[in-house]
């Protein structure tokens, strides 16, 4: 089983930290181990660093790219992919500030959710953090910054 927390960056953040994925990897790792007052200080972060990815709206979004497929499903901001022929399994749980996505089988499923979460928004990071993997669902384009010499 794969489970990936995902959440949308600010996009300034996300030019920033382009390229340095691992310090908000750390980030979100040590707030989710801490207590006390450096859960509270890194939440306070987090909080600053993510913007809020308009649950409703978003819901609506995924539930009109999916609904005419036989292999989904909908139930209270919960969205599920079942590939039987294919043996993939996702299932989108949606809730403030973040969402949960838990796959097994092969990666169809997870990848059709990804594929739709990277159209609506392009900087959401998903992270992995059994597995210690993280990243963007849509690569930041790098930008060029030209000096005069």
């Amino acid at each position: 089983m794969r489970k990936y927390e995902i959440v949308l960056m600010d996009e300034e953040v996300a030019y920033m930290y382009s390229g340095m994925e691992k310090k908000l990897y750390q980030l979100f790792h040590e707030h989710r181990h801490s207590k006390g007052l450096l859960k509270t200080i890194t939440g306070h972060q987090i909080r600053y660093i993510t913007k809020d990815y308009g649950q409703t709206n978003l819901d609506k979004y995924i539930y009109e790219s999916f609904f005419h497929c036989k292999d989904y499903s909908y139930s209270e901001n919960t969205h599920i992919l079942t590939g039987m022929r294919d043996r993939s399994f996702a299932q989108l749980s949606l809730a403030p500030g973040k969402m949960t996505l838990i796959s097994q089988g092969k990666i169809d499923a997870e990848t059709s959710f990804f594929e739709v979460l990277r159209n609506y928004q392009s900087f959401f990071l998903a992270i992995n953090y059994e597995k210690e993997k993280y990243g963007w669902l849509k690569p930041i384009p790098v930008m060029h910054i030209m000096q005069e010499g």
